[in-house]
């Protein structure tokens, strides 16, 4: 066995790795999405397969490429396609809101009453009824922001275009009434990248002709 070979492939692949990771852009471990770890997984797999054996080295360094290749491609895919990101990382699913647990989301993401109270304890809250609201991202963390009487809690309605149906299903607003209100003042659902609803009043982040708009305090009254 040539263990300076050996060596020098660890080097390699090991900078090889480096760049392809610098390539595929930053994230935060915990901010990796399912997706994310079955590719690192897969790329883990092939380098170790180009250490082990000398006649798949060059060939695993190819399919390194390939394959980073693949995942820029579909992460710009994901920048541009809003369905198509919603399918790949999937959505984050409200599990408190108002102090209620969300028993359906919970069944649906098989997250369970144990996982929540740990959750609870790490953020020091004892009670549920203390929770404004509890959101389980797609990357499995979960969001907790206690009750503030004082504070509004702005709710995200809408994202690239398109209406966070789960969110207005929980403040209990219908589609039909941001549809009239965006039409009164000639607004085009598909040209919001970002609309909050808080106190009645949507906060939006507009983009015209390619252009983002940023529109601070309170805009249009909703309720």
């Amino acid at each position: 066995m040539n263990f300076g070979w050996i060596f020098v492939k660890i080097i390699i692949i090991y900078f090889f790795l480096i760049i392809l990771l610098r390539v595929l852009g930053k994230r935060e471990v915990g901010q990796l999405s399912i997706f994310d770890l079955v590719v690192l997984l897969i790329i883990a797999d092939i380098a170790s397969l180009g250490i082990d054996n000398d006649e798949f080295f060059w060939v695993s360094l190819f399919c390194l490429l390939l394959l980073a290749l693949l995942q820029k491609i579909l992460s710009l895919a994901l920048l541009k396609i809003a369905r198509l990101r919603r399918v790949v990382d999937g959505n984050p699913t409200i599990i408190v809101y108002e102090g209620k647990i969300n028993i359906t989301n919970m069944k649906t993401e098989l997250y369970t009453i144990e996982d929540l109270v740990n959750q609870m304890r790490s953020e020091h809250i004892m009670d549920v009824n203390d929770i404004k609201l509890a959101i389980l991202e797609t990357n499995g963390a979960l969001s907790i922001f206690k009750r503030d009487d004082n504070q509004c809690l702005a709710m995200p309605i809408i994202l690239s275009g398109e209406y966070v149906v789960e969110n207005l299903e929980c403040i209990d607003v219908s589609q039909e009434k941001i549809n009239n209100v965006l039409h009164a003042n000639n607004l085009k659902l598909r040209n919001i990248i970002y609309g909050s609803l808080c106190d009645g009043y949507l906060t939006y982040y507009y983009k015209d002709n390619g252009k983002v708009e940023i529109i601070e305090g309170n805009i249009l009254r909703i309720l």
